[in-house]
């Protein structure tokens, strides 16, 4: 089994601590059952003032950076509501939607803990604060769960049919693509004379890993 991200690399933790107490001294590095935490107050700043704060908790995954932290606002003020991004119920009842975890997947700065909390966690917050005080959305945002994924994906594939865009994602979690295989765009043609070229281009994008795990989300909700 693989060891926890801490376990394996000790100076790693040492490192997340001192990176948090610069821009971030109120947020603490927590260790429990094995599982590293970042705890306390979040602030929100603009030209060098803080706008705003949060009370936080992010759990980062022991497969981290293969896998998204966990973010969960703890002080009350956020409701536990799909139009907030807050899941409502299930297994995953109050945990924060701040990206969409493929995406942060792809992102090549998805090993660092401050990149999460500089640009996710940060534009989290801040569109609920502007919500708190009547306003819009300040970003164009993806919708809550699985209609979000599929938005991410259809703009990567060029395409918003949602068959298809598990089609794809099969083909890409395959180690190897054959050109013999029905092309996943739903021309009936091969892969060899569809869309090969596209496809492989695609896999340079999307880890198969990555696909996968698309997979599976998507397959829990068979939307």
């Amino acid at each position: 089994m693989k060891k926890p991200w801490h376990r394996a690399n000790p100076s790693l933790l040492a490192k997340l601590e001192e990176d948090l107490r610069g821009p971030y001294p109120d947020l603490r590095v927590v260790v429990e059952n094995e599982c590293v935490h970042i705890r306390g107050s979040f602030p929100i700043f603009s030209d060098g003032l803080a706008l705003d704060r949060y009370q936080i908790d992010v759990s980062i995954p022991n497969d981290f950076p293969d896998a998204v932290p966990t973010l969960r606002e703890i002080g009350g003020r956020v409701p536990w509501d799909s139009n907030r991004h807050v899941n409502p119920n299930g297994q995953a009842c109050g945990e924060a939607c701040p990206v969409v975890p493929e995406e942060w997947l792809l992102n090549p700065k998805r090993d660092s803990i401050l990149s999460f909390l500089n640009g996710p966690v940060r534009d989290f917050f801040l569109a609920q604060s502007l919500v708190e005080a009547g306003d819009p959305w300040p970003f164009s945002w993806r919708a809550h769960g699985f209609d979000g994924l599929y938005q991410a994906y259809g703009e990567l594939l060029g395409t918003t049919d949602r068959a298809c865009i598990r089609r794809y994602l099969e083909y890409l979690s395959k180690e190897r693509i054959k050109g013999h295989w029905e092309c996943p765009c739903g021309s009936g043609s091969k892969l060899r004379n569809c869309h090969l070229n596209e496809v492989r281009a695609l896999q340079s994008k999307i880890p198969t890993n990555v696909a996968k795990q698309a997979l599976q989300r998507l397959g829990q909700g068979q939307a």
